[in-house]
């Protein structure tokens, strides 16, 4: 300890300047760090091997390697262990939990992936650079998002990811809604996020509404998204004592069918129209009547189709002429009204008295995802864009870290695919064995033809044109 002290202080003595002193300092305390941790993992790597003989293993080799922690860049020797069947292990790795192809620890990838869900990959680099004694670059940062976003869902969306719940949850009101968000594409394309939520509700913390056990699934493939969504309702929930409230805004894939489907076996299933959709469909037909929107809209809340005609009436007989834009507006917004006014009826009038209510929250649950993705001109590719998207839904819905704790933790079948590919690989990149070559005959039509015949020009013309050395 002494000597620790000793070698700190002249390292303090040596800068002339706070900010070259304390990044002294930092670097120093690196440097101990990381050599400690080198005798610490050849410690626990001698013991942990020992237990893996017992297993039935033995030492194969010793190798090499590179490994960047929160604290810093640590390299380390470790044994590379394997029994009689040829199944490799690193004991060190599995117990660190550091994965096979990268170089970043379990913490690393947590952290990077979080900053990442929330600022653009060039601002997390520069939060590296400042806080830490390690550098990456923008472009490792959004691999590693990608890679750890890969290794969730593989994690997340296998079948077998439910069976340790035993116990379903056995609630009164379900609130279900689902939407799309549009994000722009690299090369010119398009791309859709297709969201699906889950609660039990709201409540009030402080002067904030929060969801009550909240699930979101998010995914660039609808059908992908609602059969999670399925999954997750059959696994958690018994349904059959459960009125299912649904809302959306009627698009293609977010249709009263496919919401019922979502619903199979509940006591009782209400859809709705999202009311945001509806008015924003209100003010997009009646610009011309400004005075009347408000009143459109209070005779929907209050379910009176006669005031909503009346509404439409009114609004007609103010059209000016040589309008028929206007015309056809109101018609398609009557059109619209009446194809949803089911749907439109408040949850009091249903007979639905829940004072935990909590409908048409799925704009503002966007935003997670819009905030991140769609400003400043931002274009995605199809991997990155559902790599993040699932590492947000994955923090939202406080999962990420029990999958990243996971240390190849994957199904049988899983597995069973790994090894199949890693030995197809190395049986692809073996070298064959040379076999020797007895080169190629030159073959001729036999003696005894007149060159001027049809037979001996034919023999001419293949003579010519068999080019074979006359060595071989």
């Amino acid at each position: 300890m002494e000597s620790i002290v000793t070698d700190l202080v002249e390292v303090m003595k040596k800068e002339t300047n706070f900010l070259a002193r304390e990044r002294a300092m930092m670097i120093f305390f690196t440097q101990l760090i990381t050599t400690i941790t080198q005798l610490a993992f050849q410690t626990l790597d001698e013991e942990i091997c020992a237990q893996c003989k017992k297993e039935g293993f033995r030492v194969d080799r010793k190798s090499e390697r590179t490994i960047t922690f929160l604290f810093g860049t640590v390299t380390y020797v470790r044994r590379r262990m394997k029994n009689q069947a040829n199944d490799i292990r690193y004991p060190l790795d599995e117990f660190l939990g550091i994965r096979k192809g990268l170089r970043y620890s379990s913490l690393v990838l947590r952290n990077v992936s979080q900053l990442g869900s929330i600022m653009v990959y060039r601002h997390v680099s520069q939060a590296i650079d400042c806080l830490t004694s390690w550098q990456m670059s923008h472009q490792n940062v959004q691999q590693l998002v990608v890679k750890t976003g890969e290794l969730v869902q593989t994690r997340s969306t296998h079948e077998s990811r439910y069976d340790g719940v035993i116990i379903k949850k056995k609630v009164p009101y379900l609130y279900l809604e689902g939407d799309g968000v549009k994000i722009g594409g690299q090369k010119k394309q398009s791309l859709e996020v297709h969201r699906f939520q889950v609660c039990e509700g709201s409540q009030k913390v402080g002067n904030r509404s929060e969801m009550i056990a909240p699930h979101f699934v998010s995914h660039l493939n609808r059908q992908k998204a609602y059969k999670e969504m399925m999954a997750y309702l059959q696994a958690y929930y018994d349904l059959s004592h459960t009125v299912v409230i649904s809302n959306s805004d009627g698009g293609s894939g977010y249709e009263k069918a496919v919401f019922d489907e979502l619903a199979l076996g509940c006591l009782r299933h209400e859809h709705f129209r999202d009311r945001y959709h509806v008015h924003r469909k209100i003010k997009k037909r009646m610009p011309f009547v400004p005075q009347l929107q408000h009143r459109m809209i209070r005779a929907i809340e209050h379910y009176d189709w006669q005031e909503v005609q009346l509404v439409l009436d009114t609004s007609e007989s103010l059209i000016e002429e040589k309008e028929a834009e206007a015309s056809e507006h109101l018609r398609l917004l009557h059109h619209y009204l009446q194809r949803n006014w089911p749907y439109l009826k408040s949850l009091k009038a249903r007979g639905i008295r829940d004072p935990q209510a909590c409908i048409g929250t799925i704009e503002s649950t966007h935003r997670k995802i819009t905030y991140r993705m769609k400003r400043q001109g931002r274009l995605w590719t199809k991997t990155g864009a559902q790599a993040m998207t699932r590492v947000i839904d994955s923090l939202r819905n406080q999962e990420f870290e029990g999958w990243l704790n996971q240390y190849e933790a994957l199904p049988d079948d899983v597995v069973a695919q790994e090894k199949r590919w890693q030995a197809m690989k190395r049986w692809v990149q073996k070298k064959p064995n040379f076999q020797a070559h007895e080169g190629a005959f030159k073959g001729q039509i036999g003696e005894g033809k007149a060159k001027s015949a049809p037979l001996g020009q034919f023999a001419k013309g293949l003579n010519q044109l068999i080019m074979t050395p006359n060595y071989l």
